[in-house]
């Protein structure tokens, strides 16, 4: 237990639990072939998704299928849409896992109620995300993450932490917290590190190999150390100790210990205190050096102090390297291995020549062959085919915000978004990422995945055919369908037709037509037309090309 605690930059157990999924490095190293470019349509079905969220509009299809070049043009516009600093929030926390259901402190600790519980947590959970969103679509440099002097905060927050939120003003807002602390972008907020929390043993070490991990992508927790030279780590004087003098531990303490240091503004006399947790401890910055034994530095070059360290950190090599890496693993729906270093190379190239503005690194992931793949050639290697994904399962927050943009229903019960979390909800079920369990998003469906989908999408397809054909609401999926059309009627294929390629990208498919007119006529035999309907919209949506970009 002793070792736990203190080894985080050594391989140890505090890098938490074995993820759920992981996709295997192939170690292939030459540039990706045999990849044929996705049908302009689905390409930008894929681009509309990945930074908006939604579905593209009817008319954004048809323009791409009568000149693809309008493919880039629109995605521009998407690159500019206000819906992208909501996907920027989403493709984060894949990396960055803070989205966690628990923290060391809990709502009722702020006397809230049960109905607050769901959006407490993610509140707290999405700060230091929102913050780099924020910097991302204002057109800000990316060093700004670990260096600028604000974070954000909803009403929820503004009211709990020391935060001067505007009065009046409801959402998230661009504010300044007001208890001394350094200005350190992320690395400055409460959202990150009640998630990388620590303890008196532990000492801030697990904080250090965080930052290292999610702003530099160097896990130090992956370098290996033998115990077997070690047997002495069993007592906790000799740990401390082994982690000072010892060649197998000073490998990654040599540069924990000292960087550890710069965060004891944060550190907690007593866990799980709200005071203790919540607010920034000034006068606690000079027991970092004291208790660890070292002074304070950034991979050897001693700093004055958390800001400096987020100075630091954004001029290291490896910050503009990480930040393409982490641009190509959530766009290309899959890790990044050695055979994509020229192109992570290419891709951080353009990111410093953009002065390092994140939309721009975006839009070049998406030019990307790897991001607009749509199907294997003729010449595609072994290596290619077990790499690539040129179909990719929805992340759970984009499938939520298509099938809501789509048919105006969103799963909730009792303030719980049931595909963001899973203290009451299907987040991992649905391939999500929970930051403690699954690490990494699942890449290929199963039998949870499935059964949630199919709740999902008969939920959502009812909520359409209730507003269409009893509540008589004109704007949605249905709108010009009557009740009285009729399978002969050539309307009712072009019906079909709509659909498929509002919710699919897909035009005229005379089986798939077929398939659902059977259908349709089934339900209708035995409950009615908006059962029908409903049963032909719950298919669509559970169809793979729905689910998948």
């Amino acid at each position: 237990m002793i070792l736990a605690l203190l080894v985080v930059g050594c391989g140890g157990p505090d890098a938490g639990p074995v993820p759920i999924t992981a996709a295997p490095d192939t170690g292939d190293e030459s540039t990706p072939v045999g990849l044929e470019e996705a049908d302009p349509a689905r390409l930008l079905r894929r681009l509309s998704l990945d930074l908006r969220g939604v579905l593209p509009t009817v008319e954004d299809l048809d323009s791409v299928v009568e000149d693809p070049e309008q493919v880039d043009v629109l995605r521009d516009a998407y690159l500019a849409d206000p819906r992208l600093e909501e996907r920027i929030v989403g493709m984060l926390s894949e990396r960055w896992h803070t989205r966690i259901d628990e923290h060391d402190v809990l709502y009722y600790d702020y006397d809230l109620t049960d109905a607050d519980h769901g959006s407490f947590v993610r509140a707290v959970g999405e700060e230091p995300l929102r913050l780099a969103a924020r910097i991302a679509v204002s057109d800000r440099s990316w060093t700004e993450i670990t260096t600028a002097d604000t974070t954000m905060a909803n009403e929820m927050l503004g009211e709990l932490w020391p935060i001067d939120y505007p009065e009046g003003e409801t959402g998230w807002q661009e504010v300044h917290y007001t208890d001394q602390r350094p200005p350190a972008g992320v690395l400055a907020t409460n959202g990150l590190w009640w998630r990388y929390n620590t303890g008196n043993f532990n000492l801030s070490r697990s904080r250090a190999a965080a930052t290292v991990r999610l702003m530099l992508c160097e896990d130090l927790l992956a370098r290996p150390v033998s115990f077997s030279a070690t047997p002495s780590l069993l007592e906790q004087e000799q740990s401390l100790d082994a982690v000072q003098e010892q060649e197998a531990c000073l490998s990654c303490h040599a540069a924990i210990e000292p960087l550890a240091a710069t965060f004891f503004g944060f550190f907690p006399t007593v866990q799980y205190n709200v005071r203790e947790l919540d607010t920034y401890h000034p006068e606690r910055e000079p027991q970092g050096e004291a208790l660890l034994g070292v002074e304070s530095a950034w991979f050897g070059q001693p700093v004055s102090g958390l800001a400096e360290v987020g100075v630091r950190v954004s001029a290291d090599p490896r910050f503009d390297r990480c930040a393409a890496e982490t641009a190509a693993t959530v766009l290309w729906r899959r890790p990044v291995v050695t055979g994509d270093f020229d192109r992570i190379d290419a891709l951080r190239e353009e990111f410093i020549a953009s002065d390092r503005r994140w939309n721009a690194l975006l839009r070049a992931v998406t030019d990307t062959p790897e991001y607009r793949a749509g199907s294997l050639s003729a010449d595609a290697t072994a290596e290619t085919e077990a790499r690539e994904r040129t179909i990719r399962m929805l992340p759970p927050d984009v499938l939520a915000s298509a099938v809501e943009d789509a048919t105006g229903f969103r799963w909730t019960t009792e303030g719980w978004d049931q595909l963001s979390n899973d203290y009451m909800g299907y987040r991992i079920m649905t391939g999500g990422v929970d930051g403690e369990r699954a690490l990494h998003p699942q890449s290929e469906p199963g039998l949870t995945w499935t059964l949630v989908i199919a709740r999902l999408a008969e939920l959502a397809a009812g909520t359409v055919a209730d507003a269409h054909f009893e509540e008589g609401e004109a704007d949605t999926l249905l709108a010009g369908v009557s009740a009285d059309l009729d399978v002969d009627d050539p309307a009712f294929d072009a019906t079909l037709d709509s659909l498929g390629w509002a919710l699919l990208a897909e035009p005229h498919d005379a089986d798939r037509n077929a398939v659902l007119t059977e259908l349709w006529v089934e339900v209708e035999a035995a409950d009615g037309v908006p059962a029908a309907w409903g049963a032909v919209l719950t298919a669509l949506l559970r169809d793979p090309l729905f689910v998948a970009s």
